[in-house]
């Protein structure tokens, strides 16, 4: 919220969190002592308070310095005191290009790909660090472990968790015929694969699930919770391309993080 906005409901009577308006000021350089002078404060709940102006001259003074502002940027935004109020205008992805010795960074917006390299044919995203650091170790046990999985013609794609599903890179999922994930077998791997299926729409988007899968599941120290269940259930529902993944966590009672395929 504004700044401006706090003046406005301090005017109107209505209670505010005045340890964030306090904040928000400080953050101008206006310190409590001199809020102090101007208001008094009556706390009513945890983050509620009564704010009643003692020094209206000095309260009009202080409140026309925070007019308030159009947000139409991430600038803007931050003008505001809240950047996050806006997304940012591109989204930036790291790919690793066929046959390439080193990554890439790939800059999207709504409807443009700006791409220091030519993208390949198909395009795989790993969700951990640590197996796209590790490609070629990965691309081995894929291969293994995935009938008809090839790495010809093949860029990678660092999924950086959920971040991958800026909705700013779906001109980018576009430019590939086949899109495979490689995404841990959780929650939540699967409900990042739900999200790019509802944001690219892509006919060939595949969740890799290698054939070992249920046996790694099975040794695996990672519990599922009971609350998980019912996530579980819903993402069955609605995105039949999991059920199978789903499935074997719901049988094990198991779930797996992507970094322990570099152990096989």
């Amino acid at each position: 919220m504004q700044i401006c906005n706090y003046f406005k409901k301090i005017e109107n009577h209505e209670l505010i969190n005045f340890d964030v308006f306090v904040k928000l000021l400080n953050e101008k350089g206006i310190g409590l002592e001199e809020i102090l002078k101007i208001v008094s404060v009556n706390k009513i709940s945890k983050n509620r308070y009564e704010v009643n102006i003692n020094n209206p001259d000095s309260f009009n003074n202080l409140s026309v310095r925070f007019p308030e502002l159009s947000i139409s940027d991430r600038i803007s935004a931050a003008e505001a005191g809240n950047s996050h109020r806006h997304p940012v205008s591109k989204a930036m992805l790291i790919l690793w290009p066929y046959q390439s010795e080193h990554p890439v960074v790939v800059l999207n917006s709504a409807s443009h790909v700006n791409a220091p390299i030519r993208l390949s044919t198909n395009l795989l995203i790993m969700e951990n660090q640590e197996n796209f650091i590790q490609k070629e170790s990965t691309l081995n046990f894929l291969m293994r472990e995935i009938p008809g999985f090839s790495d010809k013609q093949l860029d990678i794609a660092f999924g950086s968790g959920t971040a991958i599903n800026n909705r700013l890179n779906k001109a980018f999922f576009n430019c590939y015929a086949r899109i495979d994930c490689l995404l841990d077998l959780d929650v939540g791997g699967l409900e990042i694969f739900e999200s790019l299926a509802n944001l690219t729409q892509h006919p060939a988007l595949n969740f890799l699930l290698p054939a070992c899968a249920e046996n790694l599941l099975s040794d695996s120290k990672i519990n599922l919770k009971d609350k998980d269940l019912l996530r579980l259930r819903k993402l069955s529902e609605r995105c039949p391309k999991l059920q199978i993944p789903i499935q074997l966590i719901a049988k094990t009672r198991k779930m797996l993080e992507q970094e322990i395929y570099l152990r096989n």
